[in-house]
Order: C-alpha cells, then sequence, then structure tokens
C-alpha cells in the first residue's frame, strides 16, 4: 500500500487538525489515521466569461486603482417607472428640481474616496428580451443630464419631510429633463410600456479618480427610496407637489464594468490571463466583475492501484491569501465548481451535504477551506471516469469588486495544498 501511495504522494508525519477539524472525530476514529499534505496541484488564472449583470440585487458604481489588478470602472444603466399608470400633472405643471436618489448598499475600497458621477439619459430601448453581460453597452446621449462630486455618506440620513431616510446619493439633473417628463402627453403617461418608450433610462457612470486608490459603491436599486423625484408647482401656484418614479424589478438595468484592458496590472496577472499556465504554480488571482478565476487540477489521484484498501476521512483544500494586509479585503466567499467535458460548472458531491460543511468562506483573516473528501474518495474509486479539473470562482462576482492574490502551489510559504487524512484497511 505504501508503495502505491507514493506514486501520489509523500506520507507526512505532520498532522493539522487545526486545519480540518479532525477534532470533531472520536478519540477511536484517530486511530491508524494517516496525513498527507504533498498531493500535486496544478493551479493558473484564466480569464471569466463574460458574466450576466442584468437583474442582480445590487448595483454598483465607481473607479478602483489597484497595481496589481489595474484599474476597473464599474456603471450601470436602469430605467425608471411610473408610480401609477395614467399619472397627471395637472394644467401647466412647471418644474423645480428632480432628482435622482440611490439607496447606499455597501463600498468595497476606500470608503473615503471622492467620486465624481455623471448621469446621462439612455438613447436606445431597453428590453427584458434582450441579455445584458458585463461587457454590454447601450446609447446614450454625449451630455450628462446631471453630475455630482461627492465622497459618500455611509451614516444616516438627516430626516426629509419629518422622516429619517436611509442613506443614499443625491444627484439632481436638469430640469430640462424634468420639465420634458412633466409635458409627457397623455398617452405617454398611460403605461409603463409607453413611458419607457420615450423616457429610456439612465446611465450612471464615474469619471476616473483624481487621487487614492478609489472605490466601488454598491446601491440598492429595489429600494423604495431609489426613484426619481420631480419637485414641481402648478403655474400661478406656490403648492409644492412631488411625482414619484420608481426604481424597481419591473425595470431593465445592468451593470457594466471595463478593466482597460489591465494596462498597468501585474505582469504575472497579465500573463497568466493570455494563456501562461506555468507561473500559477508561485500565485494565481481571483477578480470579480467578469476578471478572472483560476482553473484547479488534482492529476494523480486516479493513480492509486490498490484504492480500494483505502478510505478517506477528511479531505481539505487550503488556500492561503498572498498579502492580508492589502487595501483592498479579500471577498467573503470563494466557490468551487467541477468541470464537465463542455466547461459547464458541476456542484460537487461535497457542496450538496450543505455550505457549512463545504467551506470556502474567508477564515483566520488568512485562507480559504473547502472539504472534498466525497470528491477525491470518488476519484480514488473510480480513476476510469475522465475528469476536466476544478474552477475556483468569486462568489457573487458578478455584482461586487472582490479580488484576491493566492498562494500557488509551489509557492514556498503557506503554498496551496489539499490536506488527506485516509486509513488503510486490512
Amino acid at each position: 500500500m505504501v508503495a502505491a501511495l507514493a506514486t501520489l504522494f509523500t506520507v507526512s508525519c505532520n498532522k493539522e487538525p487545526n486545519l480540518i477539524g479532525l477534532d470533531l472525530l472520536p478519540g477511536s476514529d484517530r486511530l491508524g489515521l494517516n496525513f498527507t499534505d504533498t498531493s500535486s496541484i496544478v493551479a493558473y488564472t484564466v480569464k471569466e466569461d463574460s458574466l450576466s449583470t442584468e437583474g442582480l440585487s445590487q448595483s454598483q458604481a465607481g473607479y478602483l486603482i489597484d497595481e496589481i489588478f489595474g484599474n476597473s470602472e464599474a456603471s450601470f444603466f436602469t430605467q425608471f417607472n411610473l408610480s401609477a399608470s395614467g399619472i397627471s400633472f395637472g394644467d401647466d405643471p412647471v418644474i423645480d428640481s428632480i432628482v435622482l436618489t440611490m439607496v447606499y448598499n455597501g463600498v468595497y475600497g476606500d470608503s473615503l474616496a471622492q467620486h465624481t458621477f455623471n448621469v446621462y439619459e439612455i438613447a436606445d430601448t431597453l428590453s427584458f428580451y434582450l441579455d445584458y453581460n458585463a461587457f454590454s453597452s447601450t446609447p446614450y446621449e454625449t451630455q450628462p443630464i446631471g453630475t455630482a462630486t461627492f465622497v459618500p455618506n455611509f451614516k444616516e440620513a438627516d430626516s426629509i419631510d419629518g422622516k429619517y431616510v436611509k442613506p443614499h446619493l443625491r444627484i439632481t439633473l436638469s430640469s430640462e429633463y424634468g420639465q420634458e417628463i412633466l409635458n409627457s402627453d397623455d398617452d405617454t403617461r398611460s403605461s409603463n410600456i409607453n413611458f419607457v418608450k420615450k423616457f429610456k433610462g439612465l446611465l450612471v457612470k464615474p469619471e476616473p479618480v483624481v487621487s487614492g486608490s478609489g472605490s466601488m459603491i454598491y446601491f440598492n436599486l429595489l429600494d423604495d427610496y431609489s426613484r426619481v423625484n420631480i419637485f414641481y408647482h402648478k403655474l400661478n401656484d406656490t403648492i409644492a407637489k412631488q411625482a414619484l418614479f420608481p426604481i424597481n424589478s419591473n425595470c431593465v438595468r445592468y451593470n457594466q464594468y471595463n478593466h482597460f484592458d489591465f494596462i498597468g496590472a501585474d505582469p504575472q496577472y497579465q500573463n497568466q490571463r493570455n494563456g501562461d499556465t506555468t507561473s500559477g504554480n508561485e500565485r494565481v488571482f481571483l477578480q470579480s466583475m467578469s476578471a478572472a478565476k483560476v482553473k484547479l487540477r488534482i492529476p494523480y489521484l486516479g493513480n492509486i492501484p490498490v484504492r480500494e484498501k483505502m478510505a478517506v476521512n477528511e479531505a481539505i483544500l487550503v488556500l492561503t491569501n498572498e498579502n492580508p494586509d492589502r487595501p483592498f479585503n479579500a471577498p467573503v466567499q470563494l466557490a468551487l465548481r467541477a468541470l464537465s467535458d463542455s466547461g459547464t460548472y458541476i456542484v460537487l458531491p461535497d457542496e450538496s451535504i450543505g455550505s457549512a460543511y463545504f467551506g470556502g468562506r474567508y477564515v483566520n483573516k488568512k485562507e480559504y477551506r473547502f472539504r472534498v473528501t466525497k470528491y477525491v474518495q470518488d476519484r480514488l474509486m473510480n480513476p476510469d471516469e475522465p475528469d476536466y479539473g476544478l474552477m475556483l470562482i468569486v462568489a457573487g462576482g458578478a455584482l461586487n469588486a472582490d479580488r484576491v492574490v493566492l498562494r500557488g502551489p509551489g509557492s514556498e510559504q503557506n503554498r496551496m495544498k489539499l490536506l488527506i487524512y485516509y486509513t488503510e484497511l486490512d
């Protein structure tokens, strides 16, 4: 049995129960348990697909400058709707102001970074029948109808009309645009279908930050307070009136990302994205916003000839953050999937047991751990079954800006490794 195992790994006398929760096993179950952490792993960064960003629960806008991952920009397109079909503003409405309000939902990067956001009127109709991904674009007018330079305030906002509201961004739009809405005819205001044909929606787009590293700001556009607000009065009347135009699930909206061809990014990152599969032995790169994921292979698991004499008690994949002190936080959660022959994702058998069992959360401020016991045992028991490798991705990568550099399997310190506790059976 020892000779057979040598083709896969060298037996190690180092026990790391703190890494895999071996303390959950009764004392009697630990007797005769062997341990190794030297299984061969092949890892390298690959380009992420153009992820769908349509109708997500979170929208983001901002600009990041990252010495490793390069510059990134996030914008979003959205429609806004009538509060009710057939709404009327009465005779001779006069605009006082029009304000776009968007409720904050968090930030990635420097929370004190100053941003300038421009708002543009969309020039083409958005449609639920079209697919929008991270790199989609919709024509928009060249001149902005609103601009705001601000540092986000994520604390509770002051009261408005005697009520406290959630922290939000307010961007004043042009009075001409607001007056155009007030002057729209009855047919335009008869239904949302007609309304969005005339008023096609808005693009919120940042300018590059002028100092610091910037940030990505997350918004909840489905909150009731995320909307277009028109304040107006009647001609020859001073009574203030308000009309609300909500952004809701009936509105087409999508995020758009730009990485500027990763110019200025770390050369290893650029090389791996362009097909280099060797430098991943030292370090690999994960980035949200349809940027990068990591391909993994454990090539020799199926080479043990006496596999029926071996029982895997625990198998844990350990992935270490190269620099936990970077100014950009590591993702809270990673995802791990098996690959089919066509490259589609397959849920691993260990994940089917439950997320708490499977793992993938950032722990100890330095690493991720996935329990892959069933996956390893299945590979040992079925060596002739094809294996197309694993894919490591940032969870929720279509709607956040997370990124992390992980140590590769050949790193001199805290290398990527597969811990296997096993029992040799009689």
